[in-house]
Formats: structure tokens, C-alpha cells, sequence
């Protein structure tokens, strides 16, 4: 495994392409590759310190990124530096900056602390009022539509309160114009999410009402409802999240008894119903039908080990006696594999314990459980057999869920308890893992960095440029066997780094006379035509 050396900033985020990393030193902001983070490549002065910028955001092309804090947010461009927005928060009237989301290149979304919402076209300058947006959910009230290749237009689902009703209204962002608000048969409306295709809107409700899920089509039509009949808590609460799969064929509803509702996206019925159970006894399955339940060992010397327990098995509490606040209650965790094969699912009781399901089978695949309490769980966004696991104790666990073998630990030399996070590289690319504190940061390499990021060379890549591509024929590998040292295959031969290299820049040129987007498009910015009189914020 190779390490990159620390690199000192605050707010360290990753660009969504998995190829840049931004971070903030003083009043710098500072745009690194990942194939050389030690070393910069462009940096911008900001007017805001570390301890006052509250994000940083990048949008989805990774070509823009924004420094929000309560007074200011800052928009740069990453390929031109003289290219900046400045959104200033004024006398303050509407309250403090809470949020900003992109909702594409050339859109920005805010969000004031009192709910008050305006999109800003960063092109014109101009902005458009959307109304208040509800402050109150305990997960996201606006959500763009996904899937932007398939759904040209820009929409933008988002969730108000008026008169004590829930309202959806569905906003055409690039025409600036919105369809007639509709009003929600719901309770207390507390999430709002997309389908991955964009082919449905779904509405959760609050967990005490008898109707939690609501699903919609794209346009705003009610389709169908779930309610959840089958709860057994005896506080009488239903659904607590909701996941979509990202292949689309299902979604998964967690509850506050523990328990985990499989449904298919076309006539939304219950495919399975899946239950975590304090003991575990599958020894009446045949030995092949028998999911393997690690667990793991650390010694004296802190060495980390595992092996394979035998039914049944009482994974340890988390607590001694019951909870009942209702953020603690239920499932803890829930996310699909990229590929949408497996679901991945931690309980509240048993946070050390982290079950694997295989959705095509409907049944266990495999049973983890750690020494310590886990922090997160993460599928690779690109490997669909890659879990990572983040017991926050400076060590990573890698487990490749197709394999008979156990999570692989590796110590992350840095001081803390870092967050530990991959990064979104493509199957050719070498897998990277992002461990950053509130003040560094380190790119972990497990199987290896790319060929051309020595840190001897004396010159880091170009921002935008091309990364040179890991050897595809990796991927024919066992990526365990990359990760625990093992020898590859041989490879076969292929076109040099020079020969990459200039077929990569003759591409690229070729694209860049197609479409300048940022510097044949852009325009000077122009005054909004729009202005709220009770709104002092400026955009310059």
C-alpha cells in the first residue's frame, strides 16, 4: 500500500470525478490531484478563515466549487482563476446562510436558515425566489432529479410547509418556472429523495403516521402509497429512512423495530422482510446455505485477526439498557452496493455487527463483526464487491464480499480518528481512500499509487488534465490479492506513457474546440431583474 505524505487544510472534499481535492489553508483555498495532493496546483484567495467557512462544494462536473459560510459564499471556477462569484449575505435580514447546493454548472441553490430558498444563475447574475423551503425534516426537503443524460431538463423536487400542509412543488431550473404546488396527503412530511433513474419521487412521512411512504411520479402525481402494517414496536413507529437501489429494481425502508422492508420499484410490493436478529442460528440450513459470521480478534499487541464463529452467535449490545430516543432506536444503517447485488445493514442494538444480504437470493451472505463499535459503512462507488468499514480507531477494514476471505486491516498513519472515505475512482483506476481530520489529511493507495505520481517529480498535473489510467488488465486480478501484497498476473503490453499522453491531449483538444464552456460562454454578470424588496443579499 502507498501512502501520499499529509497535507495540512481544513474541509478537505473530494472533486465528485474522484480526480481533485480541495482544502483550505488560512485564507487560501487550494486544489490539489490526487495523484500528487502534496503538491497544489491551484490556489485561491478566499475572504473567509478556516474556522468561519461552514462547507465546500463542488458541482457535478467537477469544473466549479464554492466556499460557503454564514455571510459570504464564494464560486470559483477551476480552470479559470479569474472567473469568481461572490454572494454576499448583506445586512443578514433573511438570517444567516444555512446551505448551498449546485443544481448544475451554472445554478446555485441557497438556502437561509429560516427556510427562505433562491436559485442564483451564476452566468447572469439573475436569481429566482422558490418560497420557504421546509427547515424542519429530519432528512433532505429538495432533492434535483437525477440522471441528467437520460432527463436533459434540470428539475428540482423540494418540500414546503403552508397553513400546517406538506407541499411538493416540481421547478424547471434552467426555464426558471415551477408547476402548479401540490398539496400532500402527509402528516408531517420528513424526507424527500429520487429514484436513481429519476423515474419516481419519493415522500417519507413522520414515523408516527399511518401512511409513512408516498411515491410519485416525476411531474408531481401521486402513484402509490406504502403503510406500514407489520411494525411490532410497541411505541408505534414506522419507517425511519429510506434507500434506493442503484439499479433501480428495489428500495429499502428501514424501521424503528430493527427490522428492514425490501420492495420492488414497479408495483412497489414487498419482495422481503428482513429482521435483525440478537442471536443468530442458521445451523438447521445446509452448510452451503450458512452465511460465514466473522469475527474479530485483537490481541495484546494490537494485532487484528479473525475467524470464523460458530452457530449460534450473540453479537455483543451496544448498550446496557434500552433507548428511547428515537434517533437510537432502529436501524442505524443502510446502502446498496453500486450494483445494487448486495445491502449492507448495521442495527442500533449491535453496532459492532454489520450484516451483508444478498438481494438476488433474499438471504444472508455474510455476518461482520468488529471489536469495536463501527462508525460507518461504505460500498466502493465503482467495485460492487468492495466494502469499506470504519470502526474509528485509525484502521480501515477492506472486504471483498465476493471472496471466502475476512476484512483486510490497515493502519492509517495519522494522528486522530480520521474519517475515512473512497473516493470515486473508475474500475481502471487504482483505489483510493481518503483519511481526513479536522485539520489534514492523507490519500491512502492500497493497491499502489498511479505510475506518474512519484513524489520525485518535480511538477504536479495540470487542473484540469488527464490522470494517466491504471493498467486495465488489473482488473483480471483478485483485488484482495493487490491489497494483501499477493503477485499480480503478467500483463500485456500496451502503448507507452508518451504515447498515452499524446492521444489523451490530441483528445482533448479536439473537445475544447467543441465546447469552451467556460470561457466562450461565459458572459459578464449582469444585475438580477428580480429583487425582493424585504432581500438586501448581493451577488458581484
Amino acid at each position: 500500500m502507498d501512502i501520499s505524505d499529509r497535507v495540512d487544510g481544513a474541509h478537505t472534499t473530494p472533486s465528485p470525478c474522484g480526480r481533485y481535492l480541495a482544502y483550505v489553508q488560512d485564507t487560501r483555498l487550494r486544489v490539489s490531484t490526487l495523484s500528487a495532493p502534496e503538491r497544489h496546483s491551484n490556489e485561491f484567495n478566499i475572504k473567509k478563515l478556516p474556522k468561519e467557512i461552514l462547507s465546500i462544494i463542488w458541482s457535478h462536473d467537477s469544473n466549479r466549487l464554492a466556499t460557503v459560510s454564514h455571510t459570504l459564499i464564494e464560486v470559483l471556477n477551476v480552470s479559470d482563476a479569474s472567473s469568481r462569484v461572490r454572494l454576499d449575505n448583506g445586512g443578514g435580514g433573511l438570517g444567516h446562510f444555512s446551505s448551498a447546493v449546485f443544481l448544475d454548472t451554472d445554478h446555485l441553490l441557497t438556502i437561509w436558515e429560516f427556510g427562505r430558498g433562491r436559485i442564483w444563475n451564476l452566468t447572469t447574475g439573475r436569481s429566482t425566489e422558490i418560497g420557504e423551503v421546509k427547515t424542519t425534516c429530519s432528512g433532505s426537503s429538495y432533492c434535483m432529479r437525477p440522471n441528467p443524460s437520460r432527463h436533459p431538463s434540470n428539475i428540482l423536487a423540494t418540500l414546503f410547509r403552508v397553513a400546517a400542509e406538506d407541499v411538493l412543488s416540481i421547478h424547471f431550473v434552467e426555464q426558471s418556472k415551477s408547476m402548479p404546488k401540490a398539496t400532500l396527503p402527509s402528516a408531517d412530511a420528513q424526507d424527500l429523495s429520487w429514484s436513481p433513474d429519476g423515474r419516481w419521487l419519493a415522500v417519507l412521512d413522520t414515523p408516527t403516521a399511518s401512511v409513512n411512504v408516498l411515491f410519485y411520479t416525476p411531474d408531481g402525481h401521486f402513484y402509490r402509497s406504502y403503510t406500514d402494517t407489520s411494525c411490532v414496536d410497541d411505541r408505534g413507529l414506522g419507517i425511519k429512512a429510506i434507500v434506493w437501489s442503484y439499479d433501480c429494481r428495489k428500495v429499502a425502508l428501514a424501521r424503528y423495530d430493527g427490522g428492514v422492508v425490501l420492495l420492488n420499484t414497479k408495483s412497489f410490493t414487498i419482495l422481503a422482510s428482513i429482521a435483525h436478529n440478537t442471536a443468530i442460528e442458521h445451523s438447521a440450513l445446509e452448510p452451503p446455505h450458512q452465511a460465514p459470521i466473522w469475527r474479530e480478534h485483537v490481541s495484546a499487541t494490537n494485532e487484528r485477526t479473525y475467524s470464523l464463529a460458530t452457530h449460534p452467535v450473540s453479537p455483543p449490545l451496544s448498550r446496557s439498557k434500552a433507548s428511547t430516543e428515537p434517533s437510537e432506536l432502529g436501524v442505524a444503517e443502510m446502502s446498496f452496493s453500486c450494483s445494487g447485488e448486495y445491502l449492507a445493514t448495521r442495527d442500533e442494538r449491535m453496532q459492532s455487527t454489520v450484516w451483508i444480504w444478498s438481494t438476488q437470493t433474499l438471504s444472508t451472505h455474510a455476518i461482520i463483526i468488529q471489536h469495536a463499535n463501527i462508525r460507518s459503512v461504505q460500498w466502493h462507488p465503482t467495485h460492487p464487491e468492495l466494502l469499506l468499514l470504519d470502526c474509528g480507531e485509525s484502521i480501515l477494514y477492506i472486504l471483498e464480499v465476493t471472496s471466502s476471505s475476512p476484512p483486510l486491516p490497515i493502519t492509517v498513519p495519522i494522528p486522530g480518528t480520521p474519517a475515512l472515505t473512497w473516493l470515486n475512482t473508475t474500475i481502471i483506476q487504482p483505489l483510493t481512500i481518503l483519511a481526513a481530520t479536522k485539520s489534514a489529511s492523507r490519500l491512502l493507495f492500497p493497491s499502489g499509487r498511479p505510475t506518474n505520481a512519484s513524489p520525485s517529480n518535480n511538477q504536479p498535473s495540470p487542473i484540469p488534465g488527464a490522470e494517466t489510467p491504471f493498467d486495465e488488465d488489473t482488473s483480471e486480478d483478485s483485488i484482495m490479492d493487490l491489497l494483501s501484497g499477493r503477485p499480480a498476473r503478467s500483463r500485456r503490453s500496451e502503448q507507452s506513457y508518451t504515447e498515452r499522453i499524446d492521444s489523451e491531449e490530441n483528445a482533448a483538444e479536439e473537445t475544447v474546440r467543441l465546447d469552451d464552456t467556460f470561457r466562450a460562454k461565459r458572459r459578464p454578470l449582469e444585475v438580477s431583474a428580480e429583487v425582493d424588496p424585504l432581500d438586501d443579499s448581493q451577488i458581484f
